[in-house]
């Protein structure tokens, strides 16, 4: 068996592998195996709670819970503004846009817990003197 033929096989299996693992990868709107899918994964999938500041500032934006849930789930993890070293509950910022406005959600993320407290949200243009 020659170079090329066996060069040939190789490259036939690598892209028969590579159209496996899309098709059972590419299913998933958030794959829970990257690092910020499972940030946002325990987000969403645990107890939820907001500080005094969230509050204020969520009533100074005009947002419901309805409101707060679509900007969530448009939202990517920022780690290189994220705490993640944190202990004993490391903070992430997220950055979303909703209905062409972009926000910026501060999450405190307790594990042990099981517990996810908005500390703040920001609507980038949009002073609210929340403190």
């Amino acid at each position: 068996m020659t170079f090329w033929r066996r060069f040939k096989l190789y490259l036939i299996g690598v892209g028969l592998g590579l159209i496996a693992v899309w098709v059972m990868f590419s299913q998933s709107e958030r794959p829970s195996w990257t690092p910020e899918g499972r940030v946002l994964l325990f987000i969403d999938s645990s107890d939820q709670s907001f500080s005094e500041r969230a509050i204020c500032q969520l009533k100074c934006l005009e947002l419901d819970s309805l409101g707060l849930m679509e900007i969530q789930s448009n939202a990517s993890v920022n780690f290189s503004e994220s705490n993640t070293r944190k202990k004993p509950c490391p903070v992430y910022q997220l950055s979303s846009k909703f209905e062409k406005q972009e926000f910026k959600l501060i999450w405190q993320v307790c594990e042990s817990d099981e517990k996810a407290e908005l500390i703040a949200i920001q609507q980038l243009g949009k002073d609210c003197s929340c403190s």
